[in-house]
C-alpha cells in the first residue's frame, strides 16, 4: 500500500523517529514497525505516518477491519491527499462497503485525475457489485491513462463478456495478447469467449496454449474439458475436469461442472454421483467453517408472512425463467414475500417482466462467498431457495454458511446438491419415487401432481394439422441438446426409422450451426444404416422460428437418460406428443413426470425395447395422431403443468410446511 512519506502535522515525530519507523517497515520487520508506529500514534495522534503504517500492516495481515480506523485517521488528517482516500477505498471495498468505498475512490480521483490504478480499482469494485456500465466507463478511463495495462484490458473484456458483447471482448483479449503473448490467463480468458461464440477449433487452440504455458492452471484444464464436452466427447471431458480438480481440489465451480457433465453419461451409477456430490458438499462446508460471519440471522422466528429468497443466475430468458415466469405472477400472496437474489449481472426482457413479483431485488454478482452470505443473512429470510443446483452460475457454496433456517433446492437441476446444509429438495411422486430417495443428501418434499409448471410462450404460434396427412410420411423430431444423444439413443432412433418406411427425423440444436457437428452426427446415424436424406438438420433459431419448427414434426422422440424439460413442455404446447423412457432416477424420470400430468401415459416406455416398439406402433396410426394433434394444446393447458395458480398455491403450502417442520424440530440459522 502506498504511504505518503512526507506528510507532516504541527506536532510531529523527530526525523530520527520517522527514519527508524520507515526503515523497519521497508525492511519487512512488520512486528518492530508495528510497535514503533503504535508509539508514534500515541505520542503524535494527529500525525498521519504512524496511522498509515499501522493501516498498511493490518492490510498485509488481512486484518481489514482493524486497518479501517487507521486509514480513516489518515484521510481525516489529510483530506486533500488522494493517496489517503485511495488506500481507504481499497480497505472499504475488501470489507464489502462498496458505496462508501466508491465515495473515496471518486474523492481520490477528483483530487488526482491521473492517480495510478485509481480508475482500475474503481472499475473492479463496480464490476463486483454488478454495475457493468459504470465498470466499463472506469476501465476505459483507466486505459486512457495506461493503454497497455494488461489487467485493465483483461478486466474490461470480462465486463463486456458479462454483458454478452463477445466480439468486443475478444478484440480486447487479442490486444492484450499482442502485448503479452505468453500470458496463460489471457489465453484462457480468450478461449472462454471463443467457446461462448461456439468457435470450437479456436477455443481448443486457446485451451492448449494456456495449458502449455501453465500446466498447473486448473482453469485451463477445465476450459479444455468444456471444449471436449461441446464436441460431445463426454468421457474425455470428465477426465479433464478430474485433472483440473487434482490440481485445485477446492475449486467448487470446476466440481459443479464435473457433476453436471456426469448427468449426461448413460451408464453412470447414481451411487457414484452421490459420492461426488458429497465431496463437493464437504469442500463447501470446510471452506464455510473457515470464515466466521459477523452477521447473524435477523429474521422473525414467528412470522405471519414468510420471506422467501430465490437464488439464481437464470432470472432471464432461460429454461428456468420460462418455468418461473407464470408461477411468479401467482406467487407472493399475503402469505409470502419474495426476494430475488440474482447471481449474475445480465438482464433482459424476461428479467424486467418478473421484477415486479419481488418485494426486493439484490445482486450477489461478483461478491465473495462470505460477503454474499452475510448480506443474505441480514435480509432476515425464512426460506432460501436455490434454483440452480450444479448448473452454470450457481452459488451453492453460500448455502454452507446457513443463509436461513430453511434451505431448499428446486427447478434448475435434477440430482442432489450434496450440500449438507441444504434441507429439502422439491420433487413429485412421479419423477422421484420413494425408492430413489437414497440418491440424495436432502430430505425430499413432494408437491402434489408435478414439480414443474411451464409458462406458455408469449409468441403467437398456432397448432397446425398433422404434417403426415399431406406429406405422406411421418416425421419424428427432437430439439434437445446433442449432448443428450448418446450411442443408445442414436441406435434406438435408427431402429425406429428403419421400421417406419419413408419416415424422417428432424433435429434442431445449437450445435447444428457447425458444419463439423452436422457431418459428425450424420456419420453416427450412417453406422446404423440411416442415410443422410432421412435426416433434417436445422440450425438454431430465435424462439418464434424455433416454435414454428414443430409444424414440420408429427411427434418427438425424447433422449435418455437425460430427457427434455423445456423442450417437452414446448412440444406439448405446440400439439406435438413426445415419446419418453421412464428411467430409474430423478433426472431420467423428468419426461415421465411431464407426460403423466399431460394425460399421455401411453407415451411413457418402460425400457429401450418398449420405447422402440411404442414409437413404431404409434407412428403407424396416423388418424389417431391427427386427432391428438388438434386436442393436445388445450389438453396440456388444462393440465397441472400449465396451471400456474394451482401450482403457486401448492408451492406456498410447501414453503410453509417446510418452515413449520423445521420450526418444530428447532430453528437453525
Amino acid at each position: 500500500m502506498a504511504i505518503n512519506l512526507f506528510a507532516r502535522a504541527a506536532a510531529a515525530p523527530t526525523p530520527i523517529e520517522i527514519q527508524t519507523l520507515l526503515h523497519a517497515y521497508q525492511e519487512g520487520d512488520l512486528q518492530a514497525a508495528f510497535l514503533k508506529a503504535e508509539a508514534v500514534t500515541t505520542k503524535f495522534p494527529r500525525h498521519a505516518l504512524g496511522w498509515g503504517i499501522l493501516g498498511a500492516i493490518h492490510r498485509a495481515r488481512r486484518e481489514d477491519a482493524k486497518a479501517l480506523p487507521c486509514l480513516k485517521k489518515v484521510a481525516d488528517i489529510h483530506p486533500a491527499d488522494p493517496t489517503a482516500h485511495f488506500n481507504l477505498a481499497n480497505a472499504l471495498r475488501d470489507l464489502g462497503q462498496s458505496e462508501e468505498a466508491a465515495r473515496h475512490y471518486h474523492r481520490a480521483l477528483k483530487l488526482k485525475p491521473d492517480l495510478p490504478h485509481g480508475f482500475f480499482h474503481l472499475g473492479n469494485m463496480q464490476h463486483e457489485t454488478g454495475k457493468l456500465d459504470l465498470a466499463e466507463r472506469s476501465f476505459r478511463r483507466a486505459l486512457d491513462l495506461t493503454p497497455d495495462h494488461i489487467e485493465t484490458l483483461s478486466n474490461l473484456a470480462y465486463v463486456l463478456q458479462d454483458g454478452r458483447r463477445h466480439q468486443e471482448a475478444l478484440a480486447l483479449y487479442d490486444r492484450a495478447l499482442a502485448i503479452d503473448p505468453d500470458n496463460a490467463a489471457l489465453h484462457y480468458n480468450r478461449g472462454d469467449v471463443l467457446l461462448e461464440l461456439e468457435l470450437l477449433d479456436d477455443a481448443e487452440n486457446a485451451a492448449r496454449k494456456a495449458i502449455g504455458l501453465a500446466p498447473d492452471m486448473a482453469q485451463a484444464h477445465a476450459l479444455w474439458a468444456q471444449v471436449l464436452k461441446a464436441r460431445g466427447d463426454l468421457d474425455a471431458a470428465v477426465r479433464a475436469y478430474q485433472e483440473a480438480l487434482r490440481i485445485e481440489p477446492d475449486n467448487t465451480d470446476i466440481h459443479s461442472n464435473l457433476l453436471f457433465t456426469l448427468s449426461y453419461l448413460p451408464l453412470q451409477r447414481q451411487s457414484e454421483n452421490l459420492e461426488h456430490a458429497k465431496a463437493f458438499g464437504h469442500t463447501a462446508w470446510r471452506k464455510a467453517r473457515a470464515v466466521a460471519l459477523a452477521q447473524d440471522w435477523t429474521g422473525d422466528p414467528s412470522p405471519k408472512v414468510l420471506r422467501v429468497g430465490l437464488v439464481s443466475a437464470d432470472l432471464r430468458n432461460h429454461p428456468v425463467g420460462h418455468f418461473l415466469e407464470g408461477i411468479l405472477a401467482n406467487l407472493g400472496s399475503p402469505r409470502i414475500e419474495l426476494v430475488a437474489l440474482s447471481t449474475q449481472s445480465f438482464e433482459d426482457d424476461l428479467t424486467r417482466r418478473i421484477r415486479p413479483a419481488f418485494l426486493e431485488w439484490h445482486s450477489l454478482a461478483g461478491m465473495p462467498d462470505a460477503e454474499a452470505a452475510a448480506k443474505v443473512r441480514s435480509l432476515g429470510l425464512h426460506l432460501v431457495l436455490d434454483l440452480s443446483g450444479h448448473t452454470a452460475g450457481n452459488r451453492l457454496p453460500l448455502f454452507a454458511h446457513r443463509l436461513a433456517p430453511v434451505q431448499t433446492t428446486w427447478l434448475g437441476y435434477f440430482a442432489t446438491t450434496g450440500v449438507r446444509e441444504m434441507d429439502y429438495l422439491i420433487a413429485d411422486a412421479i419423477s422421484l419415487p420413494r425408492e430413489y430417495e437414497s440418491h440424495f443428501t436432502e430430505t425430499i418434499w413432494r408437491l402434489p401432481d408435478t414439480r414443474l409448471c411451464f409458462t406458455p410462450p408469449r409468441e403467437t404460434v398456432q397448432v397446425n394439422p398433422l404434417p403426415a396427412l399431406t406429406q405422406g410420411f411421418v416425421t419424428f423430431g427432437s430439439t434437445s441438446n446433442l449432448l443428450k444423444l448418446n450411442d443408445s439413443v442414436i441406435a434406438s432412433w435408427s431402429r425406429i426409422l428403419g421400421n417406419v418406411p419413408q419416415s424422417r427425423l428432424l433435429l434442431q440444436a445449437k450445435q447444428l450451426g457447425s458444419v463439423d457437428m452436422r457431418q459428425a452426427l450424420t456419420r453416427r446415424f450412417a453406422t446404423h444404416g440411416v442415410q443422410a436424406d432421412r435426416l433434417i438438420l436445422k440450425e438454431p433459431a430465435d424462439r418464434s422460428a424455433y416454435l414454428h419448427t414443430y409444424h414440420l414434426v408429427d411427434f418427438c422422440l425424447d433422449p435418455f437418460p437425460f430427457p427434455g424439460g423445456t423442450t417437452t413442455a414446448e412440444s406439448l404446447w405446440m400439439g406435438v406428443p413426445v415419446m419418453t423412457l421412464g428411467g430409474d432416477h430423478f433426472l431420467a424420470r423428468q419426461g415421465a413426470g411431464l407426460l403423466t400430468n399431460a394425460g399421455l401415459a401411453d407415451w411413457i416406455a418402460t425400457d429401450q425395447e418398449d420405447y422402440v416398439a411404442r414409437a413404431i406402433r404409434l407412428a403407424q396410426d396416423v388418424p389417431s395422431l391427427a386427432t391428438l394433434r388438434q386436442e393436445l394444446r388445450s389438453k396440456a393447458l388444462a393440465s397441472p403443468i400449465f396451471d400456474a395458480p394451482r401450482f403457486a398455491r401448492n408451492l406456498e403450502d410447501a414453503f410453509w410446511g417446510m418452515w413449520d417442520h423445521k420450526k418444530n424440530g428447532g430453528l437453525e440459522a
